[in-house]
């Protein structure tokens, strides 16, 4: 068997940032940053999900409340935020000529 260098995994004394990690304070700054991004993330997915119901209102759909209540169950639903996004979409006039054929 071929030995290229000696190796040891004992160290004889503990590396210098070692002080900072066992520091009380860089543990707050951790979850203090930790807290911040996931507080971020949050914000942002709610005002995506918010966004079926901005545009309804914008555009004075008669189903804004429909939709409003489509996206704060699709938080838990994920289908129900697609079909309010659907709803907000859809032209109803349009719809109802082309169905009526004229």
């Amino acid at each position: 068997m071929m030995n290229i260098h000696e190796t040891s995994l004992a160290y004889n004394e503990l590396p210098s940032v070692m002080a900072l990690l066992d520091s009380v304070a860089f543990f707050w700054v951790i979850i203090i940053v930790t807290t911040g991004i996931f507080a971020f993330v949050a914000w942002k997915l709610w005002q995506l999900h918010c966004i079926p119901k901005k545009i309804a209102k914008e555009k004075g759909l008669p189903q804004a409340n429909l939709i409003f209540w489509l996206s704060i169950c699709g938080l838990f639903f994920k289908p129900l935020w697609i079909l309010a996004i659907l709803l907000m979409a859809i032209d109803y006039t349009a719809l109802r000529t082309w169905l009526k054929g004229e």
